[in-house]
């Protein structure tokens, strides 16, 4: 490779992203590859980025599931066909955690160079671009409802703080809504606590949240958590742990091409960890819509 873009969101993560490059720099140009870098600043700023022709070989995508969002959006608007390497820098990398990517510097240098390129899948919200998962429903706004700067300083437990404080300001066991479903022309009419359309099995910390996902099978997976009893729920997050929720009596789960979702209240559907457009929505899938880097 002669040249590289590296879009990268400097707030990201506990070790920042300079750090992080610092790290690239003596590998790649060893390889006498040329580095050109590009800070966001403001939201948009990765779309913008990657929607732009630079004449690179590669895109490094730096930040969390949000850097890789707008990065993933960007390549789509352009139509660009460039291979994308993703560095899980951020908070929470759900994406590249479900596919391995490594986080030591010099094995994700590895990786770009002698790695293999994939065809993988995105979803579309409306016209909202999503590689990992689009979500309605409680706790789904976590990932915008946490300051940046709580993000940076303790990570994870960032998330787990807002979403116990969650829990403790609502009655979690009326927070349901009545959710109308259609996924590739099966109905389901429902009462939910969440619902999430995902194109990996990582979603929110839980690695197989969707077993069966598969980012190159030209589907996505729709899971519902309907309203429950406390007991219930207790018993639903150990059967997560144990890889066995499927079978639990309120966890539906399908797969599909084309999923609409209309709710009987307004509400936002959170893309990638952001906040996107209300429902009603229809998701879909594109299959092979991005070149990948993977080991």
């Amino acid at each position: 490779m002669k040249k590289i873009k590296i879009i990268a969101n400097p707030s990201s993560g506990r070790e920042g992203a300079v750090e992080i490059i610092n790290k690239l720099l003596v590998p790649f140009a060893s390889k006498g590859t040329s580095i050109l870098l590009n800070f966001t600043q403001e939201a948009g700023d990765a779309r913008k980025f990657a929607a732009t022709d630079d004449g690179e070989d590669c895109i490094i995508s730096m930040g969390g599931d949000g850097t890789v969002n707008e990065v993933v959006s960007g390549l789509y608007d352009a139509k660009r066909d460039t291979p994308l390497a993703i560095y899980p820098a951020g908070t929470v990398n759900d994406f590249a955690e479900s596919l391995g990517i490594p986080k030591d510097p010099y094995d994700f240098y590895t990786m770009v160079v002698y790695g293999k390129k994939s065809a993988v899948d995105i979803g579309l919200c409306g016209d909202s671009a999503f590689i990992n998962v689009c979500a309605v429903g409680a706790f789904s706004e976590i990932g915008y409802s946490v300051p940046e700067e709580a993000k940076s300083a303790v990570g994870r437990l960032a998330y787990y703080a807002e979403g116990f404080r969650m829990f403790r300001e609502r009655d979690f066991l009326k927070s349901g809504f009545d959710v109308h479903i259609d996924c590739d022309g099966e109905i389901i009419d429902t009462k939910a606590m969440i619902v999430m359309v995902s194109n990996s099995n990582s979603v929110g910390g839980f690695s197989k949240i969707s077993p069966k996902a598969d980012v190159k099978d030209g589907l996505l997976e729709l899971a519902v958590i309907e309203e429950m009893s406390m007991t219930k729920v207790f018993e639903l997050f150990r059967t997560i742990g144990l890889g066995k929720h499927i079978d639990h009596d309120h966890f539906i789960y399908r797969h599909g091409k084309k999923i609409t979702l209309r709710a009987d209240k307004p509400m936002h559907v959170d893309i990638d960890g952001e906040k996107g457009p209300c429902l009603p929505q229809t998701i879909q899938v594109v299959p092979g819509a991005v070149q990948l880097i993977t080991k």
